[in-house]
């Protein structure tokens, strides 16, 4: 990994003259609406210290319950609303966010995960922004020098290694998506939205500057969501990875509705198979359970049922989380590494489903 870390902080040349001359205010001049910036420092969203991404004054860093895996990426997420403008809860979809908003989302990949203190070889900030004409998602590259980072319409694979727990190298072709791959996650119904930003994966503790607090009372406190309820009712997704924040079958469906039911849901763009992976979802049969899938082929390894319950290794769902190859892989775009522990806890969930066998 060549890519040299900076410590440099984006300063405000891009927002109109040095810090001195003028402050970075986040969303810059506010033309975004109308036309992205060419340059991710004309947001005035993040900057980058001590090698990690971090937000600048004013902006609001995040994390959610059960996050989307992308290649073992380390993330940064972080949102601003322009000043008097707020979001509205609410409790089952994403909220209803101001034209203006701006959400980033960063992605860099540690150097060596047996290190306590990795370098992160950041790769690109994706910024989603509530325009004049709706949500839009743009990719910005970080250049050699992680100074600054450029729009980048089209989309690229970076090659991206690293030295794994056991010391050996992974090598994948990551995927910076283009202005037309963004809409394959985040469209449905030909409409663009957020994902993450739900009750059910913010409801959780964050470490603020000034101490720990609950994300949604901290957005309420600071201004930016109205109407959200006590903590203690409002929904909350377990964490994927944590025994201790729900059962197998609860951290399972809370990961396949992280990293696939903005897909497989009744108006995304895998409606067509039936197969319906929000946590929401009762019926055995839509999300899974002995379901034959719509459409038979090299995506089905040969087997019969989307989840056997007993059964991972005949289950197609278990099949596609294992492969890298294109044409088989689910997630179909994001995706170049096998989640080991994901796979193992979906494996898991098939493994004490009831309901077998299937005909």
């Amino acid at each position: 990994m060549k890519r040299l870390l900076a410590a440099a902080s984006l300063i405000a040349a891009a927002c109109g003259g040095s810090a001195a001359q003028k402050p970075c205010t986040p969303g810059g001049d506010g033309s975004y609406v109308s036309t992205p910036f060419n340059s991710l420092t004309q947001y005035c969203m993040v900057q980058l210290s001590a090698g990690a991404i971090v937000p600048m004054a004013g902006v609001t860093q995040y994390d959610l319950n059960t996050p989307l895996f992308s290649d073992y990426a380390v993330k940064t997420r972080t949102v601003w609303l322009p000043a008097g403008k707020t979001a509205a809860y609410d409790a089952i979809n994403t909220f209803d966010f101001p034209t203006g908003t701006v959400f980033t989302k960063s992605f860099g990949f540690k150097d060596d995960f047996r290190k306590t203190n990795p370098l992160i070889n950041w790769v690109e900030t994706r910024v989603l922004l509530k325009s004049d004409s709706g949500w839009q998602g743009y990719a910005y590259l970080w250049n050699q020098a992680h100074t600054d980072a450029t729009l980048d319409f089209g989309g690229r694979v970076q090659s991206i290694s690293w030295l794994d727990e056991a010391g050996a190298t992974q090598n994948i072709n990551y995927l910076v998506p283009s202005f037309n791959q963004c809409k394959q996650c985040h469209q449905t119904d030909a409409v663009m939205n957020t994902i993450g930003p739900k009750a059910r994966n913010l409801n959780r503790s964050f470490p603020y500057g000034e101490g720990t607090d609950n994300q949604l009372t901290h957005w309420a406190k600071i201004g930016i969501l109205t109407g959200a309820p006590a903590a203690a009712v409002a929904p909350r997704l377990p964490v994927w990875n944590d025994p201790s924040t729900g059962s197998v079958n609860d951290r399972a469906r809370a990961y396949l509705e992280t990293n696939c039911a903005h897909c497989h849901n009744a108006h995304g763009a895998a409606a067509s198979t039936g197969l319906s992976l929000g946590t929401a979802v009762t019926d055995p049969t839509a999300f899974g359970t002995c379901k034959p899938p719509v459409a038979a082929g090299e995506a089905t390894g040969g087997n019969q049922f989307d989840a056997v319950p007993g059964d991972p290794a005949h289950s197609i769902i278990t099949y596609r989380l294992a492969s890298t190859k294109p044409s088989i892989a689910m997630p179909q775009i994001g995706r170049a590494a096998v989640d080991k522990d994901g796979l193992q806890l979906v494996s898991d969930w098939i493994s004490g489903l009831p309901g077998g066998p299937c005909h």
